[in-house]
């Protein structure tokens, strides 16, 4: 976060500590319910935010050198990335050219990617390198019948590829223009020079968008989080902006306060804040003290979603104590949310078909979720509901 930009914010949280208030909307937004329940709407959604777009997929730190690569399967969409021997980051269709198998599995390290059905090999940039019986299939060139790539780009320490292929006349991938004026400050954390810990997957009966809105206000933190995360941060205070689709929200940790007493070009703000950012549509992006999270959220279905939890850190865990400190870092974070939200997001998704109410309600002090949703209806081209003053 560039030091202009802190000095703001930090200026902007402490007045609302100060005066008990956050960011506010200028209206409630009635969010209908329909939308975490219909067959409709998530098919809609399947094939316009998560078929047809670019995504943010993974961190550079899981692709750590030459020759690594990480299979992908969270789309349902065969995916396989890989950092070439030159240090380019490709993504391809895991699918062999032959008879269509999978030539690669999990992640790693590997040169060559060999199909397991009849040992046709690829190169980690795509290339078909060799076949047995090659003869057999004179007419048919090697060069034309490499992996097939995605659109793809590193840029800021991250990973970001189309789930389909490029057809002629389509634009290159432009992450910049995808972050909307976040490209600057997601820079600044450095991501590139971060380790990836671990990586961790998770399944939930709730719809992915319920997922999401766990991350989008703090006005539950004093009552669900009481004993957890409450001691840290302040709850109900935010400071919510919108880049394009994509959005900021920072919420201030209690040792804020110690800001007022020093000089505002030692300010070091990210210290005192839980940083959160949603590259729109399905990555949440957490900074908090030394670490970086990312959360991905795959639907699965109307009413089922899969999480995918990456912790970034900023230098490999080289003893056994920086291994046990992460590893508790880790568990921390998992259990706020597989025990305290996404438990009570459960139980909201079965209410939901319970005829109760047609809409729920977002107050005035939670625009990070009317933004979130009011973006998604307008990505589908739904007309706009109450409250929604983000089209």
């Amino acid at each position: 976060m560039l030091r202009a930009e802190q000095i703001k914010l930090g200026k902007r949280l402490l007045a609302y500590i100060a005066t008990g208030t956050s960011s506010e909307a200028s209206m409630l937004y009635q969010n209908p319910v329909d939308d975490y329940i219909s067959e409709r709407q998530a098919t809609e959604e399947q094939e316009a935010l998560f078929t047809t777009r670019p995504l943010c997929l993974a961190a550079s730190a899981q692709l750590p050198g030459p020759n690594t690569f990480l299979a992908h399967d969270l789309l349902n969409i065969p995916i396989l990335l890989t950092r070439d021997g030159d240090g380019l980051v490709r993504a391809f269709l895991n699918v062999c050219r032959h008879r269509g198998a999978r030539v690669a599995e999990g992640c790693g390290e590997a040169r060559r990617f060999v199909c397991p059905y009849h040992a046709w090999t690829y190169g980690a940039d795509g290339r078909l390198a060799a076949r047995p019986e090659d003869a057999a299939f004179e007419g048919m060139d090697k060069v034309d019948h490499g992996l097939t790539e995605l659109p793809c780009q590193e840029r800021h320490g991250l990973i970001f590829v189309r789930p389909t292929p490029a057809a002629e006349g389509d634009a290159a991938l432009d992450t910049d223009a995808l972050l909307q004026g976040l490209g600057p400050e997601i820079e600044n954390y450095s991501l590139a020079g971060y380790t990836h810990f671990r990586t961790y997957d998770s399944e939930w009966n709730l719809n992915w968008k319920l997922g999401i809105d766990t991350f989008l206000e703090s006005y539950h933190f004093g009552v669900l989080h009481k004993q957890s995360i409450h001691p840290i941060l302040h709850s109900n205070v935010g400071a919510f902006d919108a880049f394009g689709e994509n959005l900021r929200l920072l919420f201030a940790r209690r040792s804020i306060a110690m800001l007022k007493d020093q000089p505002e070009s030692e300010w070091d703000l990210p210290k005192h804040l839980a940083s959160v950012y949603i590259l729109f549509p399905n990555t949440v992006l957490v900074r908090q003290g030394e670490h970086v999270e990312l959360w991905h959220a795959f639907p699965r279905g109307v009413d089922a979603v899969q999480f995918r939890v990456t912790l970034l850190i900023p230098e490999p865990a080289a003893t056994e104590a920086a291994e046990a400190h992460w590893t508790k870092n880790l568990a921390l974070l998992l259990k706020t949310v597989e025990e305290e939200d996404f438990p009570v997001g459960e139980g909201i998704q079965q209410s939901f078909k319970s005829g109760a109410q047609p809409h729920i309600t977002f107050g005035r002090n939670e625009p990070a979720l009317h933004h979130f949703h009011g973006t998604v209806r307008k990505a589908l081209n739904m007309p706009p509901v109450a409250g929604d003053s983000s089209q």
